[in-house]
């Protein structure tokens, strides 16, 4: 869990960060080799938030609830792209047990008993695909380098399957707001048209990276929300693989100034959420309204 905090409480640069998500940490001095303390996490597990908000009086479908939806989607999106791109180490089991809603509205990340570590070659070429498909235009040349690295990672597809296969795989899992397929194939999972039936293998060493996108692409379906983790984790992979990274002094002290803006971005922010949530009721719906309103239009841009 060290591992994991370590890399989402930094910047790619090192610099210090606010983590998207709280990871609980070992206590000092209370470890031992057959005792285990971490920190205690106040809060409710994601597959009871819905009835705990009903419980407190909060309606699930109110402008607050869905802001809550989008900062959930983005913490997670952040901490497993992230981990799985930069470092290849990541938390393996996650599901709605694990995830945490927490008192004072962040968003915890428990049980770290099952983690995985990717291969460095996996790890960059998977961050090439994420590159390639934030990139695509849909020419069948875009198809076509997306095909040749989704192979490259080791998927196998069947011999008489359409050539667009490949690519088709790579777009369902890693682009939740696709509304189509290359080669005709089907958007859901159970169609018997669908590019997943297309698959005669999956790399062993991928299969629980593929267990995180879909949780996130689930999340994204549930809350209604267009989500394409490909469009995320791009920046997340140029950053990891050097890519349009520029070494002059000039350049270090932007990146250096910007990282230190995010940061008291992050701090004002949070400082923001707390204002509102001490609004009378009717003020704070208003206003989480119209922040609500102005991601929508945004992600539809």
């Amino acid at each position: 869990m060290d591992r994991v905090y370590q890399t989402i409480s930094r910047t790619p640069e090192g610099l210090p960060c606010e983590p998207p998500v709280v990871v609980p940490r070992p206590v000092p001095g209370l470890v031992s080799k057959r005792v285990l303390v971490m920190d205690y996490l106040p809060g409710v597990p994601l597959s009871r938030a819905r009835e705990e908000m009903i419980k407190k009086g909060i309606d699930p479908e109110s402008p607050e609830a869905k802001l809550f939806g989008r900062k959930l989607l983005r913490a997670l999106t952040e901490t497993f792209g992230r981990c799985i791109l930069e470092t290849g180490f990541f938390h393996a089991d996650p599901h709605a047990g694990n995830i945490f809603v927490l008192d004072d509205g962040r968003v915890g990340l428990i049980d770290f008993g099952q983690v995985k570590q990717i291969s460095g070659r996996n790890r960059e070429t998977l961050g090439k695909v994420m590159i390639a498909l934030a990139e695509s235009e849909g020419r069948p040349e875009d198809y076509d380098k997306i095909g040749k690295l989704a192979l490259e990672l080791g998927v196998e597809i069947n011999p008489d399957a359409k050539k667009e296969a490949a690519p088709a795989i790579a777009l369902w899992l890693f682009d939740g707001s696709a509304t189509e397929l290359p080669g005709g194939y089907d958007l859901g999972e159970l169609s018997p048209n669908s590019p997943v039936q297309e698959l005669s293998s999956f790399p062993q060493d991928l299969v629980l990276v593929g267990r995180s996108t879909i949780l996130i692409k689930g999340l994204s379906s549930r809350l209604g929300i267009p989500w394409s983790l490909a469009n995320e984790w791009a920046p997340i992979a140029r950053l990891a693989l050097g890519i349009g990274r520029d070494s002059t002094s000039e350049k270090e002290s932007r990146v250096r100034f910007r990282d230190v803006w995010k940061t008291l971005k992050q701090w004002s922010k949070g400082r923001a959420t707390k204002a509102v949530q001490r609004l009378p009721s009717p003020m704070r719906t208003k206003v989480l309204s119209a922040i609500v309103s102005r991601q929508e239009k945004k992600e539809q841009r």
